[in-house]
């Protein structure tokens, strides 16, 4: 199925690299006008760069965790393009810690990138969002559906993630605004690879999550961004509220 954007624009969070960027790469190869947001300029124009420039893509760089940050990165893409379609919830941090070493700064962190940022970016859009009928894709993860040891703060914020989307899509469908998460399993991103190199051993850290998996393989974050285009399309136009796994089949037997 061919997926049209043109004269669409959109807001991708977390898009300088990984998961953000191959969305950001999707919607602006489908027709769309993409504001690319990271925490830093230099992150956003590297972004850029690699997207190949061009009018159809802005620099929003704000640290959507700090006071200031969401309606920061939503007025710039809403002055560069004049409206808003599609918001794309991707900023995260995953640092995996047992119990014992979570403390409050590492419980805060993930709460506020993950959880919080995400909510209030939804918020400054509103205005935007609703005059367009536009829709919210908010990335959570296949740990927004269950859980694992050792991960406690990203597995509560990613759970909270899934838990707004809904509720969110219940309180905005009366404005014709759509709300869905998708929950991708294990991902071949540099955040993936954060994760394997802060392990005691990352060669074993990816052969166990291509284990986890029942298909045996460990997602690109190309064919996640399809999915993405899918979701935000008038394809699933009577769909809100949904939180959709995509994980190899990880999910099935666990919930």
């Amino acid at each position: 199925m061919q997926i049209d954007y043109s004269g669409k624009a959109a807001l991708v969070t977390g898009a300088g690299r990984g998961l953000g960027l191959a969305i950001a790469r999707a919607l602006h190869q489908a027709g769309a006008s993409v504001a690319i947001n990271d925490r830093t300029a230099e992150a956003v124009d590297a972004a850029i760069a690699k997207l190949g420039g061009g009018d159809r893509l802005a620099a929003a760089p704000a640290d959507l965790a700090q006071p200031g940050g969401p309606e920061a990165a939503v007025g710039q893409a809403v002055k560069r393009f004049g409206r808003l379609d599609l918001l794309v919830n991707n900023a995260a941090v995953n640092i995996e810690r047992p119990i014992e070493e979570t403390d409050d700064a590492h419980w805060d962190l993930h709460l506020d990138v993950v959880l919080r940022a995400s909510f209030f970016t939804v918020k400054a859009a509103l205005p935007s969002l609703k005059a367009a009928k536009g829709s919210v894709i908010n990335i959570a993860s296949e740990l927004g559906l269950h859980a694992i040891a050792n991960n406690v703060a990203y597995v509560t914020a990613k759970h909270g993630v899934v838990s707004m989307t809904r509720a969110l899509g219940l309180e905005l469908a009366k404005e014709g605004v759509r709300v869905n998460a998708i929950c991708p399993g294990t991902m071949d991103t540099e955040l993936l690879r954060d994760c394997a190199n802060d392990s005691p051993d990352p060669a074993a850290y990816y052969r166990t999550f291509t284990a986890y998996h029942p298909m045996g393989r460990i997602a690109s974050p190309e064919e996640i961004a399809d999915f993405v285009l899918c979701v935000g399309s008038p394809a699933t136009g009577f769909m809100t509220g949904a939180a959709l796994a995509i994980d190899g089949g990880s999910s099935a037997g666990r919930q």
